[in-house]
């Protein structure tokens, strides 16, 4: 009798909350991988952050590999910036990038992918899936590829040296003239001039 008390009294089972494990996961991944770079880090690293087992997030994501890919795919969402007016892409890159509470992850996991023949690969071909070629699609018009390239190129370029290697360092923040220059250059790339 005592066993079935038991066994009637006993707490279900947690669930588990599959979205919200992905995402955890996923940005413990992205933080780890700015950080530390894809080389330096393991799964066990980024389930400890996570607050999984690794093998819950193999289960999730397979490898390391795929990993990095679903991490950088998600941080490189650029869906929002195409709801915007062509001729404000510029200013609005430029305001976005210069918020500090915006926490900006893809070029750090870019920069510090580099070293790693696997990862190289996979953030060219997720970098051109999902940010260039969509942004080539919205601006159109001649050399609509090589402009896409450049906002991509210019825009990584600004967010490294101005947040996680600040060449110019400034007491509060971006140099407005810095961050003019830059909303300027990539107007004039939408722009085609």
């Amino acid at each position: 009798m005592g066993f079935a008390l038991a066994m009637v009294t006993a707490a279900p089972p947690k669930r588990r909350d599959a979205p919200a494990t992905r995402a955890r996961i996923l940005d413990a991944a992205q933080r780890a991988f700015a950080e530390l770079g894809y080389s330096q880090v393991g799964i066990r690293e980024i389930a400890a952050l996570a607050g999984t087992s690794s093998t819950l997030l193999i289960r999730y994501f397979g490898s390391k590999a795929k990993l990095f890919e679903a991490a950088l795919g998600e941080a490189m969402r650029s869906d929002v910036i195409f709801s915007i007016e062509r001729s404000q892409l510029g200013a609005h890159l430029a305001e976005m990038f210069t918020r500090p509470e915006v926490e900006i992850r893809p070029p750090a996991m870019i920069a510090l992918a580099a070293s790693d023949p696997q990862a190289r690969e996979i953030t060219a071909r997720v970098a051109e899936e999902l940010a260039i070629r969509p942004l080539a699609e919205w601006l159109g018009g001649p050399n609509a590829h090589t402009r896409a390239v450049q906002v991509f190129m210019l825009s990584t370029s600004f967010v490294l040296y101005t947040r996680q290697v600040p060449v110019m360092p400034v007491e509060r923040g971006i140099d407005p003239a810095m961050a003019q220059w830059f909303a300027q250059a990539v107007q004039d790339i939408v722009d085609g001039k």
